[in-house]
């Protein structure tokens, strides 16, 4: 996790415009990019064949998907005429939920015969947690509209990879790629209330 994300947690993102703002409650200024919990789930020691289980749960610091959703929303936002639509209003964006924990499943095995013969299967699970945005409109400094856009976690579990760090980079590029898509829900649902 520090590998990918490591140099984008330590710099500030520009979340103000001219027409809109983009805060949340869950960015702090915690440094590490990610927080992994450690559990073993089922362990099964035989004379000739053991299988064990171990969950790793990981939970990414909040700052890598706000960071993700404040630049997608700049640039489609911009593309989709928000700042027409407001008619000289501005925008209030609050993050309130964000899907930022997922779980690695790891699946080991051995047999023992002479030498001991051992495989592993890993999974990557995302926790399905939704993406929350409240917003407020701004106009002379009274509130004119307020609400709530709700997007559904998009991410989808990666089954049977053969590789820890394969697979958890693979399922971190869809996940950014989710957070870009369910930004632009976002945007896609404030734009029809408004």
């Amino acid at each position: 996790m520090e590998d990918k994300y490591g140099t984008s947690i330590r710099t500030q993102t520009k979340t103000k415009d001219d027409y809109f703002s983009i805060s949340s409650k869950l960015v702090t200024n915690d440094q590490a990019a990610s927080t992994t919990v450690k559990q073993t789930k089922h362990l099964l020691p035989l004379i000739f064949y053991w299988q064990a289980d171990y969950i790793n749960t990981v939970t990414l610091n909040p700052k890598i998907p706000v960071s993700t959703f404040s630049s997608t929303f700049r640039t489609y936002a911009n593309a989709k005429g928000l700042k027409q639509k407001l008619n000289g209003a501005k925008i209030e964006v609050s993050v309130d939920a964000v899907p930022n924990v997922f779980a690695i499943d790891d699946r080991g095995h051995i047999v023992w015969l002479i030498f001991a013969y051992g495989w592993d299967v890993f999974s990557v699970i995302p926790e399905n947690k939704d993406m929350v945005v409240s917003y407020r409109l701004m106009k002379d400094s009274s509130e004119t509209k307020s609400g709530k856009a709700v997007v559904s976690d998009m991410n989808k579990p990666l089954e049977r990879q053969k590789k820890v760090k394969e697979g958890t980079l693979q399922y971190l590029f869809q996940y950014d790629e989710n957070i870009k898509s369910m930004t632009k829900k976002v945007v896609d649902k404030i734009l029809e209330e408004l």
